[in-house]
């Protein structure tokens, strides 16, 4: 048992693992940040909406390190898989680099609406907010997809046979 949760402690220093943890985090957090603005919305819970706004900016922010330990990691990913799925690999790191700046700016626009929350345009902001974090989850639950037909082929056979 002992050695089970040092080898863990181990690998949560080695950016192959931790890639695959922080991969769903934008997604989740985002789900989740979305669920407490909802639930704000009936019942005008100030510390409740202050939380999801934090939540979705930090959701948003995760994916900074998540790219950083993914580059290092597709070196090793990529002599670890059969030279047929190099470039897809390369073409899904290409593709999260060039989505970075949509969570970015998501990022940008919590901080901002986390600024003004004391603003009397405060309920539009939100909702903005809102409207633009159903869209970075509908973006993250689309590259969450793209990443598990990378690593599960049956994924990307059963959606072939559709």
């Amino acid at each position: 048992m002992w050695s089970e949760i040092t080898s863990l402690w181990q690998s949560l220093g080695e950016p192959e693992y931790l890639h695959l943890l922080l991969e769903p985090l934008p997604l989740y957090g985002l789900a989740l940040g979305l669920l407490l603005l909802l639930i704000t919305s009936f019942s005008r819970e100030k510390i409740c909406r202050l939380v999801a706004v934090i939540l979705l900016g930090a959701s948003c922010l995760s994916v900074a390190p998540y790219l950083s330990c993914r580059l290092s990691a597709t070196p090793r990913i990529l002599a670890t898989r059969p030279v047929s799925f190099g470039p897809a690999i390369e073409a899904q790191t290409q593709l999260r680099q060039r989505a970075a700046w949509a969570y970015y700016l998501g990022a940008l626009f919590s901080a901002i609406t986390l600024g003004m929350m004391r603003n009397r345009h405060q309920e539009r902001l939100l909702m903005a907010l809102a409207a633009y974090a159903v869209l970075l989850f509908w973006l993250s639950l689309w590259l969450h997809k793209k990443e598990c037909e990378l690593y599960h082929p049956n994924i990307l056979r059963h959606s072939a046979n559709r």
